[in-house]
């Protein structure tokens, strides 16, 4: 493993994401028996509520990536990670960086106290507790959510 994963250079990552799969993590943070979502600033799902998450860096565990996206895309720093919940993929025909995109996406629980204070990153424009499953979101977002036990 190596100790400081590299990040992929935005002209690479294109070509990449032509070619290639994208390995991901997604995290269903859940807490009081809510679960909490983000609002996509850009693609895939721009403007879409979402699932926190994001692509395993070279040398970055499964575990590692969970860590650094938890705390990148919530500001949250009491979490526990629980259960591997599910591998799904997930296609979409826009990306952040142009091409469409396949990610292959482990799914984790994380458990996490609501009483912290929330802070989205760069890519989310808001971020908001629910404790039902909109049949308007995403097919993969509904998917995941009743994977986690949410109706």
């Amino acid at each position: 493993m190596e100790k400081n994963p590299k990040k992929i250079e935005a002209k690479l990552y294109r070509k990449i994401l032509e070619v290639i799969p994208i390995p991901c993590v997604d995290v269903v943070i859940v807490s009081g028996g809510k679960f909490l979502l983000t609002k996509r600033k850009n693609n895939p799902a721009k403007g879409k509520w979402f699932i926190p998450g994001g692509r395993v860096f070279k040398g970055e565990t499964l575990h590692r990536a969970v860590l650094r996206k938890v705390k990148e895309e919530t500001g949250l720093k009491n979490f526990r990670i629980g259960k591997l919940l599910a591998v799904k993929d997930f296609f979409s025909t826009k990306s952040a960086f142009g091409p469409s995109t396949h990610t292959i996406d482990s799914i984790f629980i994380v458990h996490a106290s609501s009483e912290q204070k929330l802070k989205a990153d760069s890519q989310s424009s808001d971020m908001m507790w629910f404790s039902r499953v909109d049949k308007k979101w995403l097919k993969f977002v509904k998917e995941i959510l009743y994977l986690a036990s949410f109706e």
